[in-house]
C-alpha cells in the first residue's frame, strides 16, 4: 500500500507515518517512489499500537522502547521476570558472564537487597 492508503488506515497524516519511521518506530517502505510505496499489515499493527499508546498518554521515546520489545527473542521466564535478547544481536557476541552481572545488579536494586 502507498504512504497515502497508510495513513488513512491509520487515520492519521501522512506526516505523523514519516516521522514514525525516521524515529525508528515503524520500518521504512520496502520499495519507494511515487505509488509504489511497499507498506504492509505490519506497518498498519505497529502504527496502530503505537497510537493507541500515544493516546494513553505514554511518550514517543517510551513507546519506541515498549515496542522494541516485540522484536526482542524470548530467552527465559521466571517468576515474573522476562530476559530478552534483541534478534539483530548475534549470540556469539554476548558477553553472558556481564550480561548476567547486570541483571543480578538490576533485580537486587529492584527489590532492594542491594
Amino acid at each position: 500500500m502507498t504512504l497515502s492508503e497508510l495513513a488513512e488506515r491509520l487515520g492519521i497524516p501522512p506526516r505523523q507515518i514519516r516521522f514514525m519511521i525516521a524515529e525508528g518506530i515503524l520500518p521504512p517502505a520496502s520499495r519507494t517512489g511515487r505509488s509504489a510505496d511497499g507498506y504492509d499489515e505490519a506497518h498498519v499493527v505497529k502504527g496502530l499500537r503505537y497510537i493507541a499508546l500515544h493516546r494513553l498518554g505514554m511518550k514517543p521515546g517510551s513507546i519506541k522502547v515498549l515496542m522494541a520489545f516485540d522484536d526482542a527473542v524470548p530467552v527465559l521466564q521466571a517468576d515474573g521476570v522476562e530476559l530478552r535478547v534483541d534478534p539483530a544481536v548475534s549470540p556469539a557476541d554476548l558477553d553472558v558472564d556481564m550480561i548476567v552481572a547486570a541483571v543480578r545488579a538490576a533485580l537486587m536494586a529492584y527489590t532492594g537487597r542491594e
